[in-house]
């Protein structure tokens, strides 16, 4: 006779989800992979019953509507961003009011949790005047707006959304802004952070309604009745009935009427469910999911301050630029090619660590005597509060606080009438205690900077010509004949302040030239800690002093094009020939290029040296000027051959004052094209 089972034990078989064969995933027995977290069941399973999922969309949120949204040109380095534009219709949609059911900061609120929550995404519904400026922005019912595949090439088709009344509407692509965080396989999904931690909010919320009842039917947890004998399926199904299942029914009593009755008190403490343990876990994964830390939710307890702070920088830094930056992109289109949209967040404490960082690093460039207080000023961001007077542009050299003069007609103002010590003849020195440095690194680097600088101008006058011929700058000039409309006889000038993107030049030309320039200075750097015998760091203040020339140059070289293209608009010229004289004034760059670069070349090697032998802080250092000696030198330089004088002491080049050939401090017609070099000895 086969065993037969106790029938309270047995279970039908489980059912198994079975997946197409193109799918990748697999599902376990008894677990539903497929079961979706919809907006709807996002806000009722999730954020509405479990407090940390709705305390970290809440988190999130508040945040982000706490955010400017911003638009602003794009520029150049981060210290020398553009201002932005607080009269975009974006800046008074998305600040002041969306529309007139909403305020901004509750739109942008609303936005920041349906991102968080919604499968589908986020889908936006700007109004346009006829004009084409933005006039309110519309959130869509997540839940019953969906994109429509399409057929053809494109990825979307249109979108689809039902009013409340069940209509339904068809909007175009290019009527809604769809925001989403992008699914690896699926591009008409998004994907949500309960979509990974659905699990961990599922257990979370079973684990405290089963707690509650348990402690409602006075903390007794169920138990298990063995009967002896055989049972038929109707006395099994009676004896189940009696008692109740599930978490409302957990610990309560059952009186069985007839036979001899046992009770037993299985009365345990909640510990014994280690429901702690669970609740812990199910906080740690939901909270590490939304990527929010309990600090930034209001408890710091058991938490350092460098802890907490730490939190608060990983949240700031890896949790909301994402999330901000999802957003923001949804209106790129809105604010145009050459602008950039962003949420301001300059008032973040723990995102301004880096430029105080900056900041104390040039107020000790100050103390050293490598800066002066004027320059610190500029990038402190208050030069206009500074009086531009000897004093400030003065090096206030660490010993003795003694001031060294950047022009000669400063040095009566700063207390030294004196003239600068009296050259000594460079005949006069033993040609082998001269330490030996390498002559040809200044003229290596000028090579490989006139390289870099003619390939970044071909660039910027094709790319400028190539903006010259886009209808998005000719729309509303004269040019705009090219395509059947009539131009009205109060027709625009070209905007070359949009064709001529200054910022930008100056940003790709950091990024070609400060590589160059860095290495450069730290191998001077390094040559000569080595004569000199002595140990130092790798020059870092080369390129801060060297940036502002190039940051000058470029400025200067684009209000130049500016105005030979404006003139050439206005003497009527074509769209062809102001493209020529575009390109007329890119090769004439060439030799400008040169010049730059040598000075850019000559500047860097002697700041290098500069800056380790005060780094080698050794006493008896002497330098010695040698002028370029061919009909080209300058007659005030070439004078100036074989003056020497102790580190620290400028030399004395016609009326000016120099710390080294190519200063940058110096007056233009002293350090440009300066092909002159020093040579450095250590007197015993």
């Amino acid at each position: 006779m086969p065993r037969r089972w106790f029938p309270t034990l047995r279970r039908p078989v489980p059912a198994v989800k079975t997946l197409p064969d193109f799918s990748l995933g697999w599902t376990p027995v008894g677990v539903d992979r497929a079961r979706p977290w919809s907006v709807e069941r996002a806000v009722r399973d999730g954020m509405e019953r479990a407090v940390w999922i709705y305390k970290a969309v809440d988190t999130i949120s508040n945040h982000a509507a706490d955010r400017l949204l911003r638009v602003r040109p794009r520029s150049g380095t981060s210290d020398e961003q553009l201002p932005p534009h607080d009269t975009h219709p974006l800046y008074r949609a998305m600040n002041i009011r969306a529309n007139p059911a909403e305020g901004a900061w509750t739109f942008k609120k609303r936005v920041s949790m349906q991102l968080l929550l919604s499968k589908r995404g986020v889908f936006l519904e700007p109004t346009f005047s006829r004009g084409g400026d933005l006039l309110r922005i519309d959130l869509l019912p997540p839940g019953r707006t969906r994109p429509v595949p399409s057929t053809g090439a494109d990825l979307i088709s249109h979108f689809e959304t039902a009013t409340v009344t069940g209509e339904l509407r068809r909007l175009g692509v290019d009527q809604v802004r769809w925001i989403r965080n992008p699914h690896p396989l699926d591009p008409y999904s998004g994907i949500t952070p309960l979509e990974a931690a659905g699990l961990s909010a599922d257990l979370d919320f079973f684990t405290r309604h089963y707690n509650l009842s348990f402690v409602n039917n006075d903390a007794r947890p169920g138990g298990v009745i063995g009967i002896d004998g055989d049972m038929d399926d109707t006395e099994l199904r009676l004896l189940r009935a009696r008692f109740g299942t599930g978490p409302s029914a957990a610990g309560a009593w059952t009186v069985l009427n007839g036979g001899n009755v046992t009770v037993t008190d299985t009365s345990v403490t909640p510990r014994d469910m280690a429901y702690e343990t669970v609740a812990a876990l199910s906080k740690v994964e939901l909270l590490a999911a939304f990527g929010v830390p309990e600090s930034q939710l209001g408890n710091a307890s058991g938490r350092t301050f460098d802890n907490a702070r730490a939190e608060k920088t990983t949240f700031w830094e890896i949790t909301m630029p994402p999330h901000l930056r999802l957003i923001a992109d949804a209106f790129q289109d809105d604010a145009g090619e050459d602008a950039e949209i962003y949420f301001d967040t300059s008032d973040i404490d723990v995102l301004r660590e880096p430029r105080t960082k900056r900041l104390t690093e040039a107020r000790e460039e100050v103390a050293a005597g490598v800066r002066s207080i004027r320059s610190y000023a500029e990038l402190a961001g208050y030069a206009d509060e500074i009086d531009d007077t000897p004093e400030t542009r003065a090096l206030w050299l660490a010993s003795g606080r003694t001031a060294l003069p950047t022009r000669a007609a400063d040095a009566p103002a700063l207390g030294t009438p004196a003239p600068p010590p009296a050259p000594i003849s460079g005949k006069a020195l033993t040609p082998s205690s001269d330490l030996v440095l390498d002559e040809t690194a200044a003229d290596t680097l000028r090579g490989r900077l006139d390289d870099a600088l003619q390939t970044l101008t071909t660039r910027w006058t094709e790319r400028t010509v190539a903006r010259l011929n886009s209808p998005r700058y000719r729309k509303g000039t004269r040019h705009w004949d090219d395509r059947g409309h009539t131009v009205a006889a109060t027709a625009k000038d070209l905007p070359v302040n949009q064709v001529i993107d200054v910022a930008t030049w100056q940003q790709e030309a950091a990024q070609a030239l400060r590589p160059l320039i860095e290495q450069a200075a730290t191998t001077a750097a390094a040559e000569l800690h080595a004569a000199l015998g002595s140990t130092g760091t790798a020059t870092v203040g080369v390129w801060p002093a060297t940036s502002p020339l190039l940051t000058t140059w470029l400025a200067e070289q684009a209000q130049a094009l500016a105005d030979d293209v404006t003139e050439a608009d206005r003497d009527g010229k074509s769209l062809t020939g102001i493209a020529e004289a575009t390109r007329d004034w890119g090769r004439s760059l060439a030799n400008w290029a040169s010049v730059k670069a040598n000075h850019l070349a000559t500047a860097t090697i002697e700041i290098a040296r500069d800056q380790a032998a005060a780094a080698s802080a050794r006493t008896g250092l002497v330098r010695r000027w040698i002028a370029h000696d061919d009909g080209r030198t300058r007659p005030d330089h070439d004078a100036a051959d074989g003056q020497t004088q102790a580190y620290g002491q400028p030399f004395t080049i016609g009326d000016d004052l120099l710390r080294h050939p190519g200063d940058t401090t110096a007056p233009p017609g002293q350090a440009v094209n300066c092909r002159c070099r020093l040579v450095w000895r250590l007197e015993r």
